[in-house]
């Protein structure tokens, strides 16, 4: 790989602009060469503030026409799969947002064939990478094995109903399904409830997991509440951690009288929710991955296991 990864961009729209062409702008060794995007104005607009003068409506000419080590697909995911399967087949690694896909099936084609390829993936889970999570956890987990893990993500949409018709669990509440999956490992077993409060679409999930490891893992997560809110537990040996990302954690040692706080701001040196929520560090990651050949952690073999994870949740469990 050589030392400055040129990247093309398949989507100019709020999230890419929101976190990723600013993240990889930031970084000396990454060349932002190429952007496509359907809509022209957002396309101007984006190759204009980054400075990139190839630019296209046509992703298939981009693919042909410019060298790219490395493809970034931010878009929704109803047409994610065939297009990063066309970006497969060109040869070029490529990284998505979440979620990874609409479903386990298209998760795992995808998977399947970036393997085949033996082409480095990765889907953006950027809890892994905020700051005070990461933290953390590693101060848990140098005291000994972690027994149990939680994730409380709650939102007020009985007026909204979910993102693109699909299952909220799948194109949402899917980042804290996979902080358990990062924390707890493979998965043994799932119990779980989905219900419907005060609206005819699903919009309250409530799982307990067994993880191989041992562990167990809790999440609940409702659509029909008052409002947003997010956190997550880690517990261990004589230790526990109470999250709130990106702003601010919780550790508790044994003994002690008052928990260390971890802040988001004073790890990271900046407020920006870019940073402190692990967007910057997520991108960062990647660009490495690429330079050095890593498989990233998250990347898509792993991510449809959190899709799958989800279906199985939606099923009801494994017991069923």
């Amino acid at each position: 790989m050589p030392p400055t990864i040129r990247i093309g961009f398949i989507g100019a729209g709020g999230m890419a602009n929101a976190v990723h062409y600013p993240s990889l702008a930031e970084f000396p060794d990454v060349t932002l060469a190429a952007i496509c995007d359907l809509d022209q104005a957002k396309l101007n607009k984006t190759a204009d503030k980054y400075g990139v003068k190839a630019r296209y409506t046509d992703y298939h000419q981009m693919l042909r026409e410019v060298e790219l080590d490395a493809v970034y697909v931010v878009m929704p995911p109803m047409p994610l799969r065939a297009i990063v399967l066309d970006v497969l087949a060109a040869g070029k690694h490529c990284f998505t947002e979440k979620p990874p896909g609409c479903s386990y099936a298209e998760a795992k084609e995808m998977a399947d064939a970036a393997e085949k390829r033996g082409l480095l993936t990765m889907t953006a889970f950027n809890r892994r990478f905020a700051a005070v999570c990461v933290q953390a956890r590693q101060m848990l987990e140098e005291r000994g094995r972690l027994t149990q893990v939680m994730s409380e993500f709650h939102k007020d949409m009985l007026k909204s109903g979910p993102y693109y018709g699909l299952s909220i669990i799948r194109t949402d509440i899917i980042h804290v399904v996979d902080f358990l999956r990062w924390v707890g490992g493979e998965v043994k077993e799932v119990k779980s409830y989905m219900d419907q409060f005060h609206a005819n679409w699903d919009n309250t999930f409530n799982a307990l997991i067994r993880f191989q490891s041992g562990m167990v893992g809790i999440l609940t997560a409702n659509r029909a509440t008052g409002t947003r809110y997010e956190r997550f537990e880690i517990h261990g040996k004589g230790a526990a951690a109470y999250i709130r990302a990106p702003e601010t954690a919780e550790v508790w040692f044994e003994g002690q009288k008052q928990p260390t706080l971890l802040e988001g701001e004073k790890l990271c040196g900046k407020k920006d929710n870019r940073i402190t929520y692990g967007f910057r560090d997520e991108n960062r990651y990647f660009i490495d991955c690429l330079k050095s050949g890593q498989r990233p952690h998250c990347c898509f073999q792993d991510s449809c296991k959190t899709m799958e994870l989800c279906e199985i949740i939606e099923r009801g469990g494994t017991n069923r």
